[in-house]
């Protein structure tokens, strides 16, 4: 996986790299960078957690289902399976993060000459991302 991974971001800055003038600033160049190479990766990375948390949750639900099918005590069950609510609350997180992070995007899509404020618009999405999860799980809770 990680040699995978790799191999993904060797392509992706292959892809990414063009041939320019020594006359462009280092701003401009260092925000074309991360606008095609590592915000992709990010969000490659975010989609992939977020995939592979459901899969987790759906593949212990049936594994648990199995398991109690086949008359086996619960008590042992719960030791070898996590609880659904963590992982439930993991799944809600990522869908948090992604949620707020695509709006933030949009937003900064319809605000084109992308600069401090960009990341600022960035910044506030992905904290109220965090808020509604944080707000999900104590409510949650009571």
């Amino acid at each position: 996986m990680k040699g995978f991974l790799l191999f993904l971001l060797f392509c992706l800055t292959t892809e990414g790299a063009s041939a320019q003038s020594t006359l462009v600033p280092l701003d401009d160049n260092a925000l074309e960078l991360a606008r095609r190479v590592v915000l992709p990766i990010f969000g490659f990375y975010l989609l992939c957690s977020f995939v592979l948390a459901a899969i987790k949750l759906i593949m212990n639900y049936l594994l648990k289902r199995q398991i109690l099918g086949a008359a086996v005590s619960e008590s042992v069950v719960e030791r070898l399976l996590p609880g659904p609510q963590d992982e439930q609350n993991k799944v809600v997180k990522w869908i948090a993060l992604l949620l707020s992070s695509g709006v933030g995007l949009t937003v900064c899509s319809l605000f084109l000459p992308l600069g401090i404020h960009s990341i600022i618009i960035l910044l506030f999405s992905t904290a109220f991302g965090f808020l509604a999860y944080y707000l999900f799980l104590r409510r949650q809770t009571k």
